[in-house]
């Protein structure tokens, strides 16, 4: 019969007493890859019809069947009773979803076990997939020590398979007598280690070992049965799912209980058998909570406690065996059954085991979860607290209120450290040589080595974006960034320097009068990765230029003069810059507006539309060019010493006659939306409190 005390929690199919090994080879009814289909009902002149000659168990009363006539009314008959070649006598158990008849084989004059579905006719797809799953798994198997099936297969609706009866009892029942012996319970579980190793050569995974699945025979042998769950490896046939919880929760593995079915392999089965040792030693299993959602949380969470804890005479080879089968990870367990069973063997021989106790650290991790403190915390049993572990936990709450102030001024050491600190030695990226950003940087330089004492070198770079790569890279503490290029939540801004217009620039002679013409000539669009790269591809991408229409040259506006193939190119560049000046003054090139500017400006915020005249250029006279602006930032680190920042801003604001078009501090410091570094936020403030 099934345990009581784990008959809510059973979740397999538990069946007792019911096989040893079959005289004749295994005959199925029903195919290897086939099961039957449908159920039909015969029928009879009889006032009262049964479902043909066969027993629909009741579930109220497993020991009485169930008959149906033609109004559905119910009746029983008693046993024994008539079940095909088989005379059912009595019930031997029944589980989950089966129950086991001790039988007679008429034709065969021979005493066996019958197990059928407990739900009879009423049993639904996956119910009759997992009973010819578990006599096929049996089938497969020819040990001394594990039942075998003679024959399955279905009479008028009804599934069965027929198996040797066992007289004796078993492992659960011997528990309820009490601890065994360690070199007893050793003996048991070696037989059973060696049981699920051949299992496992077959390719069959158990998956659900427990006390009340291993029956004691005559001669004191084990015989392992209910293979209702039972795994082909490599191989689930549909019969779980992933994320279904498969087994009895006492003694199922973490991986089994957290439903993950990918997972389950022979270590599962060597998990299951050090809970079944466990149980033997101590008398009970390594976990049994008050629910068997509890069991379950406590077998994936929990660590299973040490059973010379709750038996102390229990040998340390046998503790450390049992605590290696049963840690959470798989790959810490025995690797197989076969090891797990050699192991046992040397114990019994009284040689040394090669497993070794688990180690100081995890031994001092273990104790301090016993601290009640860190036991709530961590959800865990606490068991046995002794005053050390109090004197621990009083020295845990005086540190919990200490630690705060401890955290507050060693936090505000180092951020004072941070903050002052500079290296002695500091990059800025600077931009293309002679550029604007190179001069802005020159500057800074000059300055900053004064007052800080700190030597700036100064990257010549490819442009904007090479200039953020440096930053975002820790090759420069400082860099000139385009807006588009400041996308980072890494970086942070020290100072909006000045607005660049977008310049296209064409030559006069090529018949280039619009930016729609640009389509089909050789186009200067600045160095790769550039910010100039960037405005002109956002600009010929909104008239529908694409780099199969036109001609794109990756090359700096140094270059201009000297390669007369070039028809046309971007320069983004601070209006008024004197080197546009001189290319319009040459009258060999003229300025395209961009027409659209307006809307262009409001789909894309990092731009705004900005006029050229004659202010700008003198050439220009009554015209006015239509074009974008973006804007130019020094960026740093959103790390980098508030000191640095703040001695650029004044360096920057000092100097500020020496740069034309620089936006002022007052205009700067209403600026919002911008990513500031901290100490240019409380810069600008003092700015505007002004």
């Amino acid at each position: 019969m099934t345990d009581p005390d784990d008959k809510d929690l059973d979740f397999s199919i538990a069946d007792e007493h019911i096989a040893r090994r079959p005289s004749k080879p295994v005959q199925h009814a029903a195919t290897e890859n086939s099961l039957p289909t449908g159920v039909e009902i015969s029928k009879s002149d009889e006032t009262v019809q049964y479902l043909g000659n066969v027993p629909a168990v009741s579930l109220s009363n497993p020991g009485r069947v169930i008959g149906v006539d033609r109004e559905s009314s119910v009746t029983t008959q008693p046993l024994p009773y008539r079940f095909g070649d088989y005379i059912l006598d009595q019930v031997l158990g029944r589980g989950g979803m089966g129950v086991v008849y001790l039988a007679h084989q008429v034709n065969l004059d021979r005493r066996v076990a019958i197990k059928m579905i407990r739900s009879g006719c009423l049993a639904g797809e996956n119910e009759i997939h997992r009973f010819y799953a578990e006599a096929r798994s049996a089938a497969r198997l020819d040990h001394v020590n594990i039942v075998t099936v003679h024959q399955c297969g279905e009479i008028d609706g009804h599934h069965y398979f027929s198996m040797d009866y066992i007289p004796g009892t078993d492992l659960a029942r011997r528990i309820k007598e009490g601890p065994m012996s360690a070199m007893a319970a050793a003996r048991y579980v070696r037989d059973i280690a060696r049981a699920i190793a051949y299992a496992h050569s077959q390719g069959i995974v158990h998956r659900d070992l427990k006390p009340a699945n291993v029956l004691i025979n005559e001669n004191d042998e084990v015989v392992i049965t209910d293979f209702g769950l039972a795994k082909i490896i490599d191989s689930e046939g549909g019969l779980t799912q992933s994320g279904a919880a498969l087994g009895t929760p006492s003694y199922m593995s973490p991986e089994q209980a957290d439903g993950d079915t990918a997972a389950q392999g022979q270590t599962t089965d060597v998990y299951s058998i050090g809970a079944i040792l466990f149980a033997l030693l101590t008398g009970k299993p390594p976990f049994h909570g008050a629910t068997a959602v509890q069991t379950i949380m406590d077998v994936i969470h929990k660590p299973a406690p040490d059973t010379v804890l709750l038996r102390p005479d229990v040998p340390l080879d046998l503790d450390t065996i049992v605590a290696k089968c049963l840690d959470k990870k798989p790959a810490n367990r025995y690797p197989t059954a076969a090891a797990l069973a050699e192991e046992l063997d040397r114990f019994l021989r009284g040689e040394p085991i090669h497993s070794r106790p688990i180690s100081f650290v995890y031994r001092s991790m273990r104790w301090l979860a016993n601290v009640p403190l860190i036991a709530a915390l961590i959800g865990q049993r606490n068991i046995e607290a002794t005053a050390a572990h109090r004197r621990v936990q009083y020295a845990m709450i005086a540190m919990f209120f200490l630690f705060p102030l401890l955290l507050f001024g060693s936090y505000s050491f180092q951020k004072r450290w941070v903050d002052r600190h500079l290296p002695s030695q500091m990059r800025i990226a600077a931009g293309v040589p002679e550029g604007v950003y190179h001069r802005v940087a020159t500057v800074l330089a000059e300055r900053l080595d004064k007052s800080l004492g700190v030597k700036l070198e100064i990257e010549d770079t490819d442009g904007s974006n090479d200039n953020l790569t440096r930053l975002l890279n820790k090759q420069a503490e400082l860099a000139m960034l385009q807006a588009t290029s400041v996308r980072s939540d890494k970086v942070a801004v020290v100072a909006p320097l000045y607005y660049e217009a977008v310049h296209v620039v064409a030559r006069t002679d090529r018949g280039i009068n619009e930016i729609k013409d640009l389509a089909g000539h050789r186009v200067a669009v600045g160095l790769k990765d550039s910010g100039t790269q960037s405005a002109a591809t956002f600009v010929l991408d909104s008239y529908g230029i694409g780099n199969n229409s036109f001609q794109p040259v990756m090359v700096d506006w140094t270059k201009l003069d000297s390669d007369p193939t070039i028809d046309a190119a971007f320069l983004v560049m601070k209006s008024g810059h004197p080197r546009i000046r001189a290319l319009l003054e040459s009258q060999q090139f003229q300025l395209l507006p961009i027409a659209d500017a307006q809307s262009l400006s409001l789909t894309e915020p990092t731009y705004k539309s900005l006029e050229l005249n004659a202010k700008d250029y003198d050439v220009l006279g009554e015209k006015r060019i239509e074009t974008l602006a973006t804007t130019a930032f020094l960026a740093t680190s959103i790390n980098a010493p508030s000191r640095l920042v703040t001695e650029c801003l004044k360096a920057l604001y000092s100097a500020e006659s020496e740069f034309e078009g620089l936006i002022p501090p007052k205009r700067a410091a209403n600026w919002v939306g911008l990513p500031f570094h901290p100490a240019s936020r409380a810069y600008y403030r003092t700015i505007l409190e002004q």
